[in-house]
């Protein structure tokens, strides 16, 4: 019993020294997450895991509510597809530089080995094995260069000869010249570079530019050994710039004063945003997931397929619905998470040492929490923070501290 005692006041002691175990909770795309998934969600991973691993070029909607857990639900894909780039970007902040933003991620994600293989195998492909004279392997990099844009012009018809020329050049100065490799190492990862720098590399543009990015990705992704899954988040943007304004805002200002009934500036955007999705469905081997809010925006997104490009409208899947939690799951996620915080303080022996699997929380709060966030997997995860910072930063006794959140009639 001793034992038992100190080993709730030496756990309890480490949790007043500042270590919430549900602090590293986070619902970005951009800090890694390391949530298990509960039970009711696996069949759900499952389900993906099989359409990315049968299909290619779709786009699956995922709907779910405001902290229903579609942020979670990128980290639990990543963890699950070790095979493949998976990548994450939030239209709500990028849509202004989409092809940029998305290349960076995909580089970022990609690393720099698979990078040099891709570009070595590419050159490989346009002649770079070839002899120019002699015993030395010495390469004809304009020939190559050549061969590449003969190729690839055909394949990629509409694209800008500057941004073909551009993209080659990146590519085969990096593999095939030695004297410039470092400065078109960063070309291709692409970092800003300046009219000197880029003077030097015989280019145009860096991967700022928007078709020098869109191209790149396009030939690094459909060249890549590893399949590539596009995971964007807020896809909903799309509507909201097509209808932001709400009845109120209209009365006092309506944009066809100014720009007329046909074309606005937000439908302008929303098309812009629109087409250089349909771009990115170009891409061979490209599995897109987006995240909506609701069915209404499938339904609007839908509409704007069948309008501009219904060649595209049986590429949208049926969406999966991320449903609320079940109170099942609230005591599988804190048990998941308890574990996880007891291997951070080295204590593994915490698992089972307490008569209470839940303490330093019960049963009784966990189902408070579940009906008081409505099984909202977001707000269940706030609460127990907010619960755990009152047990770091309160004088109280753990009882008095807990009574409160033991009343599930609340």
């Amino acid at each position: 019993m001793i034992l038992y005692e100190n080993r709730k006041e030496l756990l309890l002691n480490v949790i007043k020294w500042g270590n919430n175990p549900f602090k590293k909770f986070v619902s970005t795309g951009e800090i890694k997450e390391d949530l298990d998934l509960v039970n009711s969600r696996i069949n759900l991973i499952q389900k993906i895991k099989e359409l990315v691993k049968n299909e290619t070029n779709f786009i699956l909607p995922i709907i779910g509510d405001i902290g229903s857990g579609k942020t979670h639900l990128f980290w639990a894909l990543r963890n699950n597809l070790y095979y493949y780039n998976t990548i994450y970007i939030s239209l709500e902040y990028v849509y202004k530089k989409l092809f940029s933003n998305i290349y960076s991620e995909f580089i970022e994600n990609l690393e720099m080995e698979p990078l040099k293989y891709v570009v070595n195998q590419l050159c490989d492909k346009w002649g770079a094995l070839e002899r120019k004279f002699g015993f030395f392997h010495v390469v004809d990099i304009e020939k190559v260069q050549k061969f590449a844009f003969e190729q690839l012009v055909n394949k990629y018809q509409g694209v800008e000869p500057e941004t073909l020329k551009d993209v080659i050049n990146g590519i085969t100065i990096h593999q095939l010249d030695p004297y410039k490799k470092i400065e078109a190492e960063r070309w291709l990862l692409g970092e800003l570079m300046d009219a000197k720098e880029l003077s030097m590399l015989n280019l145009t543009h860096d991967l700022r530019k928007g078709k020098n990015a869109y191209l790149m990705l396009r030939i690094l992704v459909e060249n890549s050994k590893s399949g590539t899954i596009l995971f964007i988040d807020d896809f909903g943007k799309i509507i909201s710039i097509m209808s932001p304004q709400s009845e109120q805002v209209e009365e006092v200002f309506d944009p066809s004063w100014l720009y007329g009934t046909e074309v606005s500036p937000n439908d302008i955007a929303a098309d812009k945003i629109f087409n250089k999705i349909v771009q990115l469905q170009n891409i061979e081997g490209l599995r897109i997931i987006i995240t909506l809010k609701s069915k209404e925006s499938l339904v609007d997104i839908r509409k704007k397929y069948s309008e501009k490009t219904p060649e595209l409208l049986s590429s949208i899947r049926e969406p999966i619905y991320l449903l609320e939690f079940k109170e099942e799951d609230v005591y599988e996620l804190y048990s998941s998470t308890m574990s996880k915080f007891y291997e951070s303080i080295d204590n593994t022996e915490f698992t089972k040492a307490f008569q209470n699997p839940y303490y330093p929380l019960n049963k009784r709060i966990l189902k408070y929490v579940f009906e008081r966030a409505e099984g909202n997997p977001r707000a269940i995860i706030k609460l127990l923070i907010k619960i755990f910072n009152e047990i770091i930063y309160s004088n109280e006794s753990i009882d008095v501290i807990l009574k409160d959140y033991e009343n599930t009639s609340n």
